[in-house]
């Protein structure tokens, strides 16, 4: 699986789109940070280092066209089936596309906290912190990403369904704040909490200090929460999936 995590790994390094988005994440976080664009009122109030994380969620935007885009890819040009075809399992495939995206998120990370960190940014304690925080919650999302990837091959219908969960994200993350705050009590409300942390949205609207503390059970939890997520999202795609028969 090694080998074909390289050769990934060679094709997403290589490809426009991502080399774009590191560009993008860069330049885009460094501008925000620094405020370059001149915006006032309560986004100039944040200050460097709330304006950094602020822009972050722009890497949940990416991946949700990237990973079904370039997985879908592989599909319709036939490089999976001739993985397969060469003796290694769809679940080797996979797994090493998966490694993949993830250390693709590392990269952009990095492009990212430079950005940031050239941009004026200073409190590296609590920068870290969510920024580890914040590539759980990712790899969490790629992993729901990678799911629909590897069931869906009709490129329409994988676009529209990365699509919708990107938006039940934002709506739950908005409607989540109403139920937490008026409507769920006791044990309904801690369920809540963890719920609405199960998604990237969440866990990055508590770190944008715009969020009442209750909804943030802990940056410990939120990372415990974020695994779980992977786990099972890696479970549901590699249950029956050598059984899956490639047209």
């Amino acid at each position: 699986m090694i080998n074909l995590y390289k050769a990934n790994m060679k094709r997403i390094t290589g490809n426009f789109i991502f080399i774009g988005g590191c560009v993008i994440a860069f330049l885009a976080t460094f501008v925000f940070t620094a405020n370059l664009i001149g915006m006032r009122g309560r986004f100039e109030d944040f200050g460097p280092d709330r304006r950094m994380f602020f822009i972050s969620i722009a890497m949940m935007i990416f991946f949700t066209i990237f990973v079904p885009l370039y997985t879908n890819h592989e599909y319709r040009y036939g490089v999976i089936r001739n993985k397969i075809a060469a003796g290694f399992s769809q679940r080797q495939v996979y797994f090493s596309h998966l490694f993949g995206h993830l250390t693709a998120l590392v990269i952009m990370m990095a492009s990212y906290l430079l950005g940031g960190i050239l941009g004026g940014a200073r409190d590296f304690g609590k920068m870290a912190v969510l920024s580890i925080v914040l590539v759980f919650a990712l790899s969490g999302y790629i992993a729901t990403m990678m799911l629909i990837s590897f069931r869906i091959l009709k490129v329409v219908v994988l676009s529209i369904a990365a699509f919708l969960i990107l938006e039940v994200s934002y709506n739950g993350t908005m409607i989540g704040n109403a139920l937490i705050a008026f409507v769920l009590k006791g044990t309904a409300k801690q369920i809540g909490i963890v719920v609405y942390n199960m998604t990237v949205f969440g866990q990055w609207f508590t770190g944008t200090g715009l969020a009442d503390d209750y909804i943030n059970p802990g940056r410990p939890q939120q990372i415990i929460i974020s695994a779980v997520v992977i786990l099972i999202m890696v479970f549901l795609t590699v249950h029956g999936l050598e059984k899956r028969d490639l047209k």
